[in-house]
Parts: C-alpha cells; structure tokens; sequence
C-alpha cells in the first residue's frame, strides 16, 4: 500500500509540474528564511553553555549610577570591588570569588620582540583565581598556577597562533602597552587555553594578572568598579541568596559610607538612589544586558518577519492543494468505491505533502549554505550548519518542523480530499465536493495582509532612515577625524599636528559620535537643583565641531574668564532652566563653586537617536571636577586631507612608536549609528519582496485553478454574449474584493507596528501617509495584472471547447 500510494503521490507531483513547483519553491523561501532565524536564534542562546561546569557559576550585579549613559541608575556588570572581599568573608555558599576587568578602551598594544607592534582587543585583567572560578581548559601549563604570579598572561589559543604562529608558547614574552605613553608592562606567558565551543559572555583573547585586581583602593574616598564572579560548590537558588545579599551589602554599604563621613539615609535618600546587590547564573549574563535589550529583543522583528514568510508559504499550500480538489475528486470517489476508507486516503495526500516538504527542505539546506555567509556578515556573527557544535540540535529541530509543517499544510486539504461523497462525484455533481473556498479565501486575504503590512513597513522605515541620515545633528561632522587618544596640554603630538597646513582645529570633549559617555552634576539656580550633564572641552572643542550657538557666544581665547568659571549651556539645559540665560549664573560642587553662563548652541546628537540629548553645560576650566577623555579632534580645513592624516600618522609613530594609531572619521561614526536601522529596513525589504513574491505565485496557481473551474460557466457567458473584456472583468472582481478587504485590514495593523517601532528613536518623523497608499496601489495593481493573465487565457478560449461534451 505505501509503494503504491508513493507511485501515485509521484504521479500527481510529476501530472502537475508548475504548482508541484510553485509549492515546492515556496516551501524552501519560507523555510530558508526561518532555518537562518534559527541557527542565529541557537547561536545567541549558546551563550555560557561551552562547559557543563559553569551551571555555578555566577556574576554578581550591584545597582548603581556610576558610568551610565544617562545618569541613570542600573543592574551594572561591573561592582564596587571591596565587594568581592565583602562576599569571600560573609557568603559560605561561594566556594571562589573572582574580580576580572573589562577588555581595555581600543585594546592593548602587543610588541613581541622587535615587531610591529598590534592591536589586540579583550585583554582581561584579572586576579588569581579567575581560572579556578571558570572551567577553562588548559592545553598548555598549568590552571592552579598559571596567574599566581604578577606580570603573567594565559592566551587563547587561536591568539597565540596569531601572535607567535605556534601555541607552544610557555615562557615566551610580550610587551603589553595600555596606552601611547605607557611604558608597557612585560608579561610571560603561563598557560594557553582552549577556544570554547560556543560563545562566552566575557568574551577575552588573553587573561592577565598584573596583581591590580588583587588589591582595593588604599584611600576610603575612592572606589575601583570591576566584574565580580563568584563559583558555588552547588545550584544555587537565586532568589533566596539574593535576599541574604542585599542585607550584606546595606552593612556594608552603612560602614562605608560612616567611614566617609556620611550616613546611609543621607546618601540614598538622595538623587532617590536605592541599594541593590544580586547574582546572576552565568548563562543569563548574556541574555541580561545592563544598559540595553537584550538580542531577543532586538530581533522580534527578524522573528515576526521569518514566521509571516512561513505562513505565506503554508498558506500556498494549503490554497494550492485544496484548489486542486477538481482534479483530484473523480480519483477520490474511484478510489471510494473499490473500497478505500477515509484513512487510507488522508495517509495519501499527507504522503504527498511529505514528499513534497522534504523537497522543499533539501532545497532549503541548499539555500542556506549559500546564504549563509551573507548572513552571519549582516549580524556580524559566525554561523555554520554542516560544522555547528549543535548540528544534532538543529537537525532534530529541522525534523521537528519538517513534521509540523507536514501537518499544517497537508492535513486540511487531506481531510477535504478524503471526504468527498463518490456517488456525487462520480455523476458529475462536484459542487457539493467542494468544501473550503471561504478557507480559501480567507488565507489569500491573510496573504495579502502581510505583504501589504510589509510594504507599509519599508516605507516608514524608509523615511525615518532618511530623516536620520539628513537630520541636522546640530553639529558638522564633515572634515572631521577623531583620534583615540587623551589631549594634554604641551604635549608634542598635539603640537606637532596644530603646525600641519590643512588642520584648522585640535581639540578634545567627551561628547563625540562614536565615543560617549556621561558625567550627571549637579547645580543650584534660583535656589532650585537641577541634574545636567557635564562635560569639560578644551578652548577649540565647540568651533571643532561645529556647533551652532543660539544666544550669546562660546568660547574663545580673548576672554580670560572662560578660563576660570564660564559655561555654555545646550538648549536642552536651556530649556531646563529657564529663559534668558545668558549672563546669569549657578553654583555647583561640594563647594559651591560660582558658574557663569555665557552662551547657549544648538542640542547635537553625540549618540544613537534612540536617546535624546542630554541637559549639559560645557566648561573649559576643571573647576568643579573635570572629564577624562580618550577623544582627539581635529578639524581640516578641505576635503583633500587624506595626505594630512598621513603625515599624522608619521608625527605619532615618532612619538609613540610602540603604539599604532587608531582613529575614524566622525562621518563613518554616524554611519555606524545608522547600521542596526539600516540593517532590519534591508532585512524587511528582502522579505516584503519574498512575501509579495509568494502571495502573487499563490494568487497565480489559484486564479488558474479558479478559471478552470468556471469554464463551462465562462463558456456559456461568451455564448450569451459576454465580451472578453466582461469576462476578465468577472473574473477579477472576485479577487479585487479579496486584496481590497486585506488592504483594509493591514492599514491599523501596519499602523500599530510602524508606531511601536518608531517611538523606539527619540527623534523620529510623524506617521506619513504616503507608504499606505503605495502599498494598497500596488498591491491592487499587481494582483489586477497576475488574475488578468490568467483570466485572458480562459475568456478567449472557444466556448464549444468546453461545451462539446455536454
């Protein structure tokens, strides 16, 4: 029974080639498109999953404002580090505690020996117990010892092939340089790790140990942020530890802050802080980002986009299958009388969906393999199938919907098929045969639906990427570069290129594209507190970037004062704290120093448009406190400075021989901002394509299926008089309803959508109107022109031709 039922499924497939094809094909885009979500979605789930040990592993998240984007207080990676010695001491649970920092600003500069000196990022210092905290697995020295002592470093073993071209590498040394006038620290290396299987949320290339870790700030006033770990002997319950923590770290947080000359209320009634300490199982840390969504978030829209392209592909098959009932139902009702029950013939036409599905997924695997390269560059991810650590993951997953999809796409049309009644049949009489043309119906409207909510989507996207790409930034980002270094008065390099013909401006601030980051202040004006940003710039900062003052001015070197305690203001603080500024003053500081504010510019974007600028004063004078930088502008004045970067470049390699330098245009920084949108607007535009691709393949097959079924009523039309034209016409009405009746439904829904995604950009456009249109435009025009081919065909056939038989 099943060799035959597998001939007849074959024969069908083979009998009807176009829609075999058009099923087939579709099929594989829907599942192409979710196969490349999965091995994304498998890949950010893999995180901290490379060892079974590090089920206790934990890190330890303190809430706090401290180097935050917004001044805002958060979850944070990085802790207090007397912390760690606080835990170690009055939590038995943790067997080990360990403090590692982050991967250094650009990375570290790596000199073996006489070579050019490299860029290495995620170099991660750390103390000594870090490899007894994570289960790393040495292939080379020894994890008890291998940072017990200073000034030694354990790499991984893709870097030490990199660096030496061996990873027989033990006792080998290297010159680590942190910054351009570093003198470097010499390290040996100690110990070579394997690369994990999967990706780590403390992503490092090297760990080392300088003993910088192992100690805490000697000052009580004075505090060291860094990474806590901390390894259990067993599972631990998070929630019921977290309470135990908390109460430890409110007594530790009351003595020190005794030991600061201030109490525990005092400082957290203040700014309306509040304490907070927990643990975070390792595999979360990933998944738990502080300061952003984290990347399930992020690719909702992806997901949304992969299902809807799934749905249009089941959906084709299902129109398809069931659209071919007048072809299959004289089969049906033959087979009915020589006995076949209802099963047999619903395993049948569930086998030729199967047939058909596993098609679509060979073809799939195909498509991915091509595909693949393109897509794991678009994420910036690395992304195998055939070479995945989790190949036999994704293969019963792939199973998994290599049935599901069977099931959906064929078992309703199986159940229709099957349950035809022959004597009806048999006679001639299929109309009763016929069940689901509202089904029908209603999925090409759903078809519809989605590829005009996509086509929505494209244009609203659309226009707010062109609103952020031609958005006045409030600043000039053209003709200027920003160099990864701090700025010094009298230092030589900086001397050195403010002598070079083509540069106009030097100068440093932290608010730059690309490298921000935020210091909260706090003022007193009218007798009010105000929280603002602040930043201190050098003379040159604000004609360096270009700013576009209000009222008043900014600063310059005629006015001695602006050495001393003048401010300018953004309108955004501006509008903070009133009007006409511009002369009057503020206090600021523990003590009360006097500001004076001579001058407001234009708010300009230093950061994503998912955030509004902040309230900031600038200042050139480091009264009040002051803001480290590792931003070097400077200004050109042309646009052929190509060969004065160069000559940059040869002034610092004098200078600072041991480390390259690393800078980047503000231009190609503003582009960066502009990728995530850029990147889902092409992701979106790819599969709107795919999606109005299908829809118009499925209306295709069905308006073909739909004019042979009405042959002998167009026949007698044509007969009555009925021109070609009138019979187009017909034919068309039906499928107008259909696409207008989507069209109506997708607008609130692309409404809604679009919405939601647009309040995610603090600057953003209103809704445009225009892209509803378009879509229902071209959405009625295309399906006007694909049922017309079809409905030619049929209305100029001659009507005896159908009739002959009758």
């Amino acid at each position: 029974m099943f060799k035959l039922n597998l001939k007849i499924a074959l024969r069908n497939l083979f009998k009807n080639k176009v829609y075999a094809a058009i099923n087939i094909g579709g099929l594989a885009i829907g599942l192409t498109a979710f196969v490349l979500l999965l091995l994304f979605v498998n890949h950010e789930s893999s995180y901290d999953k490379w060892s079974p040990e590090l089920k206790n592993v934990y890190q330890v998240r303190e809430y706090h404002d401290f180097f935050t984007p917004d001044n805002k207080a958060y979850w944070q990676q990085r802790s207090e580090s007397r912390i760690a010695t606080v835990l170690k001491e009055k939590i038995p649970q943790f067997k080990y505690v360990t403090k590692a920092s982050e991967g250094w600003g650009d990375g570290y500069s790596v000199k073996i020996d006489r070579n050019n000196p490299v860029i290495v990022k995620d170099i991660v210092d750390a103390d000594s117990l870090f490899f007894k905290v994570f289960p790393y697995e040495f292939i080379d020295g020894d994890e008890l010892t291998a940072i017990n002592a200073p000034n030694t470093i354990v790499l991984k073993q893709s870097v030490a092939i990199q660096l030496f071209g061996t990873d027989k590498v033990i006792g080998r040394q290297l010159k680590l340089v942190r910054w351009r006038s570093d003198e470097g620290n010499l390290m040996t290396v100690t110990g070579v790790v394997k690369d994990p299987s999967t990706a780590e949320s403390l992503a490092f290339n090297a760990i080392t140990h300088t003993g910088e870790r192992d100690t805490d700030p000697d000052q009580i006033s004075n505090s060291n942020y860094t990474g806590i770990y901390v390894r259990a002997e067993k599972f631990l319950d998070t929630n019921v530890l977290n309470k135990s923590l908390l109460n430890v770290y409110v007594d530790y947080k009351k003595a020190l802050l005794k030991a600061r000359g201030t109490t525990y209320n005092e400082f957290y009634k203040e700014k309306n802080r509040k304490a907070g300490l927990k643990i975070l199982p390792i595999s979360e840390v990933y998944s738990t980002p502080s300061f952003s969504e984290n990347w399930l978030a992020k690719i909702k829209p992806i997901i949304a986009l992969s299902i809807f392209l799934l749905i249009i592909s089941v959906i084709n098959f299902v129109n398809l299958a069931t659209a071919q009932s007048v072809q299959r139902a004289k089969e049906v009702g033959v087979k009915k009388v020589l006995g076949a029950y209802k099963k047999q013939l619903v395993l049948q036409f569930l086998m030729e969906a199967a047939i058909q599905t596993l098609t679509a997924l060979f073809i799939t695997i195909i498509l991915v393999e091509l595909l693949l390269p393109a897509f794991s560059n678009h994420f910036n991810v690395q992304l195998s199938f055939w070479h995945s650590d989790q190949l036999l993951s994704i293969i019963s997953q792939l199973f998994g919907l290599f049935i599901l999809i069977t099931l959906l796409a064929g078992f309703y049309p199986a159940m229709v098929l099957a349950k035809y009644n022959p004597v009806k049949v048999l006679k001639g009489n299929y109309e009763s045969g016929f069940g689901g043309i509202a089904l029908r119906n209603g999925l090409v409207v759903l078809q519809f639906i989605i590829a005009v909510t996509f086509i929505i989507g494209i244009g609203v996207m659309y226009k707010q990427n062109h609103y952020m790409a031609s958005k006045d930034l409030g600043f000039d980002r053209d003709k200027l570069i920003n160099i990864s270094t701090n700025y010094e008065t009298g230092d030589s390099f900086v001397e050195s290129i403010k002598r070079i013909p083509s540069v106009k401006y030097v100068a440093t601030t932290t608010q730059v594209m690309g490298n921000t980051f935020n210091t909260s202040r706090e003022l007193t004006f009218n007798n009010q507190k105000f929280d603002v940003n602040a930043v201190t710039v050098t003379m040159d900062a604000l004609p360096a970037l270009g700013v576009k003052v209000v009222t008043g001015r900014i600063f310059a070197k005629e006015y001695a004062q602006d050495t001393i305690n003048s401010v300018v203001l953004n309108q955004s603080a501006a509008n903070l704290l009133g009007k006409n500024l511009v002369g009057k003053t503020f206090t600021s500081g523990p003590k009360n120093d006097v500001f004076q504010v001579v001058g407001v510019i234009k708010d300009y974007n230093n950061e994503s448009f998912e955030k509004a600028v902040l309230p900031t004063i600038y200042k050139v004078t480091h009264l009040g406190g002051s803001s480290n930088t590792n931003n070097l502008l400077v200004r050109f004045d042309n646009d052929h400075y190509q060969s004065a970067i160069k000559t940059i470049e040869a002034e610092w390699k004098k200078v600072y021989p041991d480390f390259p330098m690393i800078y980047t245009s503000v231009e190609d920084a503003f582009l960066k901002e502009l990728k995530p949108s850029l990147r889902l607007m092409q992701i979106v535009v790819l599969f709107s394509i795919i999606s109005v691709v299908l829809s118009l393949l499925g209306l295709f097959a069905l308006s073909t299926f739909m004019a042979k079924r009405r042959t002998k009523e167009i026949a007698i039309r044509k007969i009555l008089g009925a021109s070609d034209l009138q019979i187009i016409n017909m034919l068309n009405k039906s499928f107008m309803i259909l696409v207008v009746s989507a069209n109506l439904i997708s607008w609130p829904i692309a409404f809604i959508l679009t919405k939601k995604w647009l309040e995610g950009f603090a600057y953003r456009i209103d809704m445009p109107f225009w892209p509803f249109a378009i879509a229902t435009l071209t959405s009625v025009i295309i399906a006007v022109f694909t049922v017309s081919l079809q409905a030619r065909k049929a209305a100029v056939n001659n009507p005896v031709d159908a009739l002959k038989y009758e």
